[in-house]
């Protein structure tokens, strides 16, 4: 994928896509309580949202949804070794699968790296896909690897513009606090039809627009407020995790990808993914099954910087800090797929 121009962000700008990206107002009019809160009008900040999602630099504002408490979600990480000259051939094929969300080339001989992932009783289930994708791009079982998630510590792709710096790896590892939803057991049940027709509107995008649950009003075919209560609900019963932007981090200067693979003792696991996901760097950590002779790094962490030398440096620090000195830093050099896991209702 070629290079994406960097956009100039001011400091208001910067305000807003941390407040966008942490807690979008449920409300007839966001961009006022916004406006409010930051001290400017409501035309402004609408019109300053518009040029962030025009130039690229917000990829949707969209519900994220808690795969526990909706239609279970099954998912895996394939890798495998691709020849050179069967690169784009393979991509085209993985890349056809709504169930593949992510696809990257990664430097190592595993060269190409998709997460496949199937949510509900419609369609294939994941060990048919899986298998399907391997037959139709012809690489044998002896260059794949099948590393479906055993763990999930944390997945958080949310970045700190007004505080988060590329200072060259100098100074303490920032520190943030996990994102833990908290769920209320008196609101604690499923979806009614109502419900999962607006999750359907709101996952697949909310515009940026004035009154932005009007369109889903519609689909729906019930009035705004009762849009805007049926989502707080939602929210506060935990099937909602965040209402919010996605950023485009390349738009921002964040060039830099990698995933990096620890091989942890597994008494260790808990401690050592937990740590790691409390630092906003780590976007992603998860544990993975291994393959015994084949790959037995079962820790997986996600690093975003704005350069590689200081995701190389923050994973150095890291290791000192968890006390694992086993691992691979995996850097990305092309994104062929980005979307995200749509929930069926």
């Amino acid at each position: 994928m070629s290079a994406e121009e960097r956009c100039k962000l001011d400091t208001r700008d910067k305000e807003l896509l941390q407040q966008l990206q942490d807690k979008f107002p449920v409300a007839k009019s966001p961009w006022a309580e916004i406006g409010r809160g930051l001290g400017i009008a409501e035309e402004e900040v609408l019109l300053r949202c518009q040029r962030l999602s025009s130039d690229g630099v917000i990829r949707k504002l969209r519900t994220i949804l808690n795969g526990q408490k909706i239609a279970a979600c099954s998912s895996t990480l394939l890798a495998m070794r691709v020849p050179a000259d069967k690169m784009e051939e393979v991509v085209s094929v993985v890349n056809e699968y709504m169930s593949v969300t992510h696809n990257y080339q990664r430097e190592h001989d595993y060269n190409l790296w998709f997460t496949v992932t199937t949510c509900g009783s419609g369609g294939k289930d994941l060990r048919s896909t899986v298998e399907e994708i391997k037959e139709r791009t012809g690489i044998p079982d002896s260059d794949v690897l099948d590393l479906p998630t055993t763990r999930v510590f944390k997945v958080d792709v949310r970045f700190k513009f007004t505080e988060f710096k590329d200072n060259g790896g100098g100074g303490d590892i920032p520190k943030v606090e996990m994102e833990r939803t908290k769920m209320n057991t008196d609101d604690d049940q499923d979806p009614d039809e109502t419900d999962q027709a607006i999750l359907r509107a709101a996952q697949d995008g909310i515009p940026v627009v004035k009154e932005p649950f009007e369109r889903i009003a519609k689909e729906a075919g019930i009035s705004q407020d009762e849009v805007i209560a049926r989502l707080k609900k939602l929210i506060k019963g935990g099937v909602i995790k965040r209402l919010g932007i996605s950023i485009n981090q390349r738009k921002v200067g964040i060039v830099a990808n990698a995933v990096v693979a620890w091989k942890v003792p597994q008494e260790h696991v808990d401690r050592v993914g937990n740590m790691l996901a409390a630092y906003r760097e780590i976007t992603h950590s998860y544990e993975r099954v291994t393959m015994p002779g084949k790959w037995e790094h079962n820790l997986f962490t996600v690093i975003h910087g704005y350069t590689r030398e200081s995701v190389e440096e923050m994973a150095e620090r890291l290791s000192k800090v968890v006390g694992i000195s086993d691992f691979l830093v995996l850097f990305s050099n092309e994104q062929f797929k980005r979307t995200s896991v749509m929930h069926p209702y």
